[in-house]
């Protein structure tokens, strides 16, 4: 039985932004402290499904204005720290955190 098909299995989704120092320097001294006060690094939340960690990850990249080089979290695993899952930037599912890996359909 492979991992997604697993019930009643707890699922976490990992929430994460980074600098992005290529645009850092770039920007006016009032968005340089905009980015600063945007988290940093990466937590895990608990979830129910996927479609909630993918909801849950467009939600934060939506609240903190995430671009997609600063967004590093959408990884989902379940309590035995298995991967699951991966929610891009737009939040589509993939089996595998490789690129060019198979899309999950919900």
């Amino acid at each position: 039985m492979s991992n997604l098909e697993k019930f009643n299995q707890t699922l976490f989704v990992s929430l994460g932004s980074q600098i992005d120092t290529e645009r850092f320097i770039q920007y006016s001294r009032n968005e340089q402290f905009e980015e600063l006060r945007k988290p940093r690094g990466f937590v895990y939340y608990q979830v129910q499904n996927l479609k909630e960690a993918s909801e849950l990850c467009q939600e934060f990249i939506k609240f903190y204005d995430l671009g997609s080089s600063s967004w590093i979290g959408g990884r989902v695993i379940d309590n035995e720290n298995n991967f699951i899952a991966m929610v891009s930037y737009n939040g589509r599912l993939w089996k595998s955190e490789k690129f060019r890996s198979e899309e999950i359909i919900l």
